[in-house]
């Protein structure tokens, strides 16, 4: 069976969290520090780490960094969803956490919490098996198109590391939108924004809700918000709720088919590390329009599900790392004509 150690400073978090591990099949120790995490790892040998960020003495940034030095399993941080606590999941996914949930608010059960860890758990322990597409690195069988009008970006499990690994590329004034579509829980969307901001020197500004439209601009950057699907047409974008697809909120696909729809074979479509299949179809419509699609090669992903989904629907222009799409999409933004 696999096993978990749940690092937390309040007893009642580790006695619901170890209950429903342990319904679930799951072997479980849990500790109640940083310094005792550091001890029992080597005993316990856990296939899973969950780590609460605020604790007394030896936080959970502190205890990430600390026990990278020693096992390299995944390790997910259990946010409050906060400002606060947002910032702080940055710090700890720079300190080498592999992905992060928010605590359940009040009206959350708890189990969907479990269910969402241990989905993310699954996806990163896979190791990448290219089955059914063989992908080259570094593959550019399309030039970099210098017609586009609008860039998405797609991402999901590791992607606020990916996202910030290839914005710093973008070198700004840029003569066309940018819209990022990164599935995340409601209250962690406002900090990744200013994160992203901060690297890009552009700000960064979550979608509008409706009814309020946001009209298009040049050389604006786009964060989908957290809790809604990003909607958009020629002229404008905003926020809307609706329906999750494929079990997310906002979800790549809704606002790629809309950017197909609305822009054809001007539109730039990219799809980074992401476990499931959302933003495949988006980019075979893309594909089929005229429009280009770039892809994480899966190989490089810290999640490969998406990528991989993508290139299975025979899609993807151009294939390469993070640093290769980070410089083929500054091309694209400079000197694209931009929205009219």
């Amino acid at each position: 069976m696999p096993a978990v150690m749940i690092v937390d400073d309040s007893a009642y978090a580790r006695f619901v969290l170890k209950d429903r591990f342990k319904h679930r099949g799951w072997d479980v120790l849990t500790v109640g520090s940083g310094e005792e995490a550091l001890i029992q790892v080597s005993n316990f040998v856990p296939d899973l780490i969950t780590m609460d960020v605020l604790m007394p003495h030896m936080n959970g940034i502190e205890t990430v960094k600390a026990l990278r030095a020693k096992w390299d399993g995944p390790i997910i941080m259990v946010s409050s969803q906060t400002q606060g606590g947002a910032d702080l999941t940055w710090q700890a996914l720079d300190a080498g956490a592999s992905d992060f949930v928010g605590k359940p608010a009040p009206s959350q059960p708890l189990d969907q919490i479990i269910d969402q860890i241990i989905a993310k758990y699954e996806a990163l322990k896979t190791p990448y098996v290219n089955r059914m597409v063989k992908v080259m690195p570094s593959s550019r069988p399309k030039p970099i198109p210098t017609h586009a009008r609008l860039l998405i970006v797609g991402a999901s499990t590791g992607g606020p590391k990916a996202l910030a690994r290839v914005v710093k590329y973008f070198q700004s004034p840029w003569s066309i939108p940018i819209v990022i579509v990164q599935h995340m829980p409601a209250s962690f969307t406002a900090s990744l924004a200013a994160r992203l901001g901060q690297i890009t020197g552009i700000p960064v500004r979550e979608s509008p809700l409706a009814p309020q439209k946001m009209p298009w601009e040049p050389g604006q950057i786009i964060l989908a918000r957290g809790g809604y699907h990003l909607r958009l047409d020629e002229h404008a974008f905003w926020s809307e709720p609706g329906p999750r697809l494929h079990g997310v909120i906002p979800a790549i696909d809704v606002t790629g088919i809309d950017g197909v729809k609305a822009f054809g074979q001007d539109l730039c479509f990219t799809i980074l590390t992401g476990m499931g299949e959302d933003g495949a179809e988006a980019a075979y419509q893309c594909h089929k329009a005229g429009g280009t699609v770039i892809v994480q090669d899966p190989a490089t992903a810290v999640v490969w599900g998406m990528p991989q989904a993508t290139l299975n629907k025979g899609v993807g222009d151009m294939v390469g790392t993070l640093d290769e799409i980070g410089s083929w999409l500054n091309e694209v933004i400079h000197p694209g004509f931009g929205i009219s």
